[in-house]
């Protein structure tokens, strides 16, 4: 099993993009330090706790501080760019990070974000996403087009284009086999089919045993009925991981950390919204309601929060629920104040938690 870090980013709504840039920086050597093998970056354009609106500047800028770590954004947003200009922007960075990057794609779930494009809301964004892929792909190819979209249009210069003299055209296609990743949440999750039916990778966001179970059987389906073969070890997923050296010292700075601060003031009601709580206090075996539940709740039952021996059980039980993935992705909080406790973290779960797991 491997390391990932989600990096959404979580952050305190005050930071400037210039602390949020380098933090980002820091979290990235940190994780590529400790042997993490993915990075993923969050596209958001209005949310003030998660504002990283050009994941690919920071990606650029990781890239050259680290060896081995492979990098994403997590998703470019499609319905917001224009897919020739993003898909000649992809495959242009895909060949310098070479095997170290690969893509996610999404519609947009934010309706702020969906107002600052245009929009009344997110509800007009998925056929759009697919309009934008289709044209990507087109301009994937290398080869001379011209396509006017009912949303979009784009097209590839070809010999019947020069300006009157010969014009060398730049190379548009990917890195060979970039990757492309698509993110899950809700139970029944259309773009957990969406990944299947074209091969994707698949990334769930956690809301239960339940629901994890169902975003891999679903994204299964859709794989066989395309012909393709699944494999759980291409499957990921996303936890709030906090690890030291006894489940006491790990819960007292979990709960002093900006991980319990973008839940207390920012997570508890996106979760609320999206239905996320009844899988997880299912799992819990206790009889609450959303309503009911405090940060108490959330260290023992949501976060994996613990000593390395304590965390390792819990990945084995979700295991055991829920079935093997590939990679667990550590959702990123705003540690920047008292980075070391975080840092510390992500070196003892991958040093110390993923061996115990190997045994």
């Amino acid at each position: 099993m491997d390391c990932g870090i989600f990096h959404t980013p979580y952050n305190l709504p005050n930071r400037s993009p210039k602390q949020l840039f380098e933090w980002s920086l820091d979290m990235a050597r940190t994780a590529d330090e400790a042997g993490f093998r993915d990075f993923l970056i969050g596209e958001h354009f209005t949310l003030a706790r998660e504002n990283i609106p050009c994941p690919d500047s920071v990606i650029a800028a990781a890239a050259t501080m680290t060896e081995t770590l492979r990098f994403a954004p997590m998703a470019h947003l499609l319905p917001y760019h224009d897919p020739a200009t993003l898909a000649v922007r992809v495959a242009w960075l895909s060949r310098v990070l070479e095997d170290r990057y690969y893509l996610g794609v999404a519609p947009g779930g934010h309706h702020t974000d969906a107002i600052l494009h245009g929009y009344d809301g997110i509800a007009p964004l998925p056929p759009r996403q697919l309009e934008a892929l289709h044209l990507m792909e087109r301009v994937w190819k290398n080869e001379p087009f011209q396509e006017i979209g009912e949303y979009f249009q784009a097209g590839f210069p070809g010999p019947d284009n020069m300006p009157g003299y010969h014009v060398e055209i730049a190379d548009s296609t990917p890195w060979p086999g970039m990757e492309i990743a698509v993110t899950g949440l809700s139970a029944n999750s259309n773009s957990m089919k969406f990944a299947g039916e074209r091969n994707y990778t698949p990334i769930s966001f956690f809301g239960g045993t339940e629901q994890m179970r169902l975003h891999y059987e679903t994204w299964a389906a859709a794989m066989e009925s395309k012909g393709h073969t699944p494999e759980r070890k291409r499957f990921s997923i996303c936890r709030e991981v906090f690890v030291a050296d006894t489940d006491a010292e790990a819960k007292r700075l979990a709960l002093k950390s900006g991980m319990a601060e973008s839940w207390e003031h920012y997570l508890f009601p996106i979760y609320k919204k999206f239905n996320l709580f009844p899988g997880i206090i299912a799992d819990s075996g206790k009889d609450l309601s959303p309503d009911d539940l405090d940060m108490d709740f959330l260290a023992d039952h949501v976060w994996l929060c613990g000593s390395p021996e304590t965390v390792a059980e819990k990945i084995a039980w979700v295991v055991e629920k829920a079935g093997s993935f590939g990679q667990l992705c550590v959702n990123s909080h705003d540690s920047i104040d008292d980075p070391e406790p975080t840092r510390e973290s992500l070196r003892r779960l991958s040093q110390e938690v993923m061996p115990l797991l190997d045994k």
